[in-house]
């Protein structure tokens, strides 16, 4: 199960930099800021991003988006905030052989219009491409098929009401009551992001140029992943006492034990004593899980760094 998404990264600002990646007027500092796209496709139920760019704020999620299916596999369900939508992506998907689920602008799509006002809480519909599509694939000579479609409305405990786009069409292998959930998992890539700028602090570059800003952001992808694969499994293990509440890696304490580890890794470190030392201590610090918990969220200025979590 993939979630894919992006975010922005702010980077030093020099002339090489410029050159790569862009110059950009914002609004919440004064002159200009250079900024790069980060998209992942991750996989929200072992918290492993399976593939990671840092590219020019010129190229769009759509295409990052299909360039990140190249490394998916048959089977895979792909999961998509509300900018994802679209015929086409869809059909790169489906190509792949990859089902998806996104969240759609119910204002954008007259299926989803119309689900809404019906006050049902599903319907079957065909979606086909726009004109520009339409044109672009027919100077490429592929053919145009309607797309078979499962709308979902899934009304919040707000009272608000999301509509889901999903190919996952067979309504007895995947009931209704599924999919609350289901797109709930999204999130896990959003939590990705929030870890990548502020636990490890991936704005807070080692060097200036290109080649310091992709290694750092690469070598945080590798710490991340590498963090997700030891502290997995172990649930068993650390709630074998009877407590309260489940109990989890502490990812903050974990991801700081990994990165002081890390290096030994390319110095004839004894593999086997690496890992049995790091799930020694991610054992040794956990955190309750508090189900149910939920707080609103407040818009406001974004910090680079947040100081409720200290720099690793």
């Amino acid at each position: 199960m993939i979630a894919i998404d992006g975010s922005e990264v702010l980077l030093p600002k020099n002339e090489e930099t410029i050159k790569e990646y862009g110059e950009y007027t914002t609004n919440f500092m004064n002159g200009t800021v250079v900024l790069a796209r980060l998209s992942k496709a991750y996989d929200v139920l072992n918290n492993i991003s399976v593939d990671a760019k840092l590219v020019n704020t010129e190229i769009g999620e759509h295409p990052l988006a299909k360039q990140h299916l190249d490394h998916l596999g048959e089977g895979d369900l792909i999961l998509y905030d509300r900018g994802y939508p679209s015929y086409d992506l869809f059909k790169n998907n489906l190509d792949k052989s990859c089902h998806f689920c996104a969240r759609v602008a119910v204002a954008n799509w007259s299926a989803a219009k119309r689900l809404v006002e019906s006050g049902e809480r599903e319907i079957i519909a065909e979606i086909t491409p726009g004109y520009e599509i339409r044109k672009q694939y027919k100077e490429q000579g592929i053919d145009i098929e309607p797309i078979k479609c499962r709308f979902i409305c899934i009304e919040l405990s707000t009272g608000e009401k999301e509509v889901l786009i999903t190919s996952l069409l067979d309504t007895e292998e995947y009931p209704y009551e599924l999919f609350e959930e289901l797109y709930h998992l999204r999130w896990g890539v959003e939590e990705s992001y929030k870890i990548d700028k502020h636990r490890l602090e991936l704005e807070n570059f080692s060097g200036k140029s290109v080649v310091a800003i992709k290694q750092d952001f690469f070598a945080n992808i590798l710490m991340g992943n590498l963090t997700a694969v030891l502290s997995s499994n172990l649930g068993e293990e650390i709630n074998k006492k009877k407590r309260k509440y489940d109990y989890q890696v502490n990812k903050t304490t974990a991801l700081s034990k990994v990165k002081e580890f890390l290096a030994f890794l390319f110095n004839s470190l004894d593999v086997l004593q690496f890992i049995e030392t790091l799930v020694s201590e991610f054992l040794l610090n956990v955190l309750p899980i508090r189900l149910g918990r939920s707080f609103q969220r407040k818009k406001q200025k974004r910090k680079r760094y947040h100081k409720t979590y200290l720099t690793l």
